[in-house]
């Protein structure tokens, strides 16, 4: 083999090493919207027509978010009939606050809240996702002044899988907790409960590392239970 073959030779595998390092780096960059994928418009409009659709019944207790909240069988989780499930994939703080009249319609006795990591995947400040959670606590306890606010704190991801910074989420955590009153606004540690020691959500607790599977619904059970009563 030729001086000059042997170049053109290593040329072209430095070449693809570039092509193939460059696709992964956009495929990964782009994997937290493939898992988690914000703004299905479709999906969210269908939902809150099908939630406008149903009748109302006062004194329930609703559990509203993204997708962490629209996968799950709330009502046999919680082993409860009063129990109505008003998450939607995909949503975020400005999705929920859009449709919040029809949570508030309902004068539900609680609402146990629990959105903002959609908000960090579309690159959202912790700033304005405090602010949106003011208007959505704002807005139930003045619509449907009867009602308790449960802000549940949002979960880790497992930052190889879905890399949204670990700091964002503690420091939004943070803020939440100095919203509740105790009288009116609760603040619930789901947080603790799920992350493992390096920051992550608990890997026996996902499958995609983001959204929860069978056991870490438990967990999120026990951590909510005793407000249930």
């Amino acid at each position: 083999m030729t001086g000059k073959v042997k170049k053109i030779l290593a040329f072209s595998l430095v070449l693809n090493a570039l092509f193939i390092a460059a696709a992964l780096f956009f495929f990964y960059k782009g994997y937290p919207r493939k898992i988690i994928k914000p703004f299905l418009r479709d999906y969210y409009l269908n939902k809150l027509s099908h939630f406008q659709s149903l009748g109302r019944k006062e004194g329930q207790i609703v559990f509203l978010g993204d997708s962490l909240t629209d996968r799950c069988e709330w009502a046999e989780l919680l082993g409860r009939c009063d129990v109505v499930n008003r998450g939607i994939d995909a949503d975020t703080t400005d999705g929920v606050i859009q449709r919040l009249g029809e949570i508030t319609e309902m004068k539900p006795a609680k609402v146990f809240i629990m959105i903002g990591g959609n908000d960090f995947v579309i690159g959202r400040s912790v700033n304005l996702i405090e602010e949106n959670y003011k208007t959505i606590v704002g807005r139930i306890l003045s619509e449907s002044p009867g009602t308790r606010v449960y802000i549940q704190s949002n979960i880790p991801t497992v930052y190889r899988l879905v890399p949204l910074e670990r700091k964002l989420i503690i420091e939004l955590n943070r803020r939440l907790a100095a919203m509740a009153d105790n009288r009116r606004v609760f603040f619930i540690d789901i947080y603790s409960h799920m992350v493992d020691k390096k920051g992550d959500l608990n890997a026996a607790f996902t499958l995609d590392g983001a959204h929860l599977n069978g056991q870490g619904y438990l967990v999120w059970r026990e951590s909510i239970y005793k407000y249930l009563k």
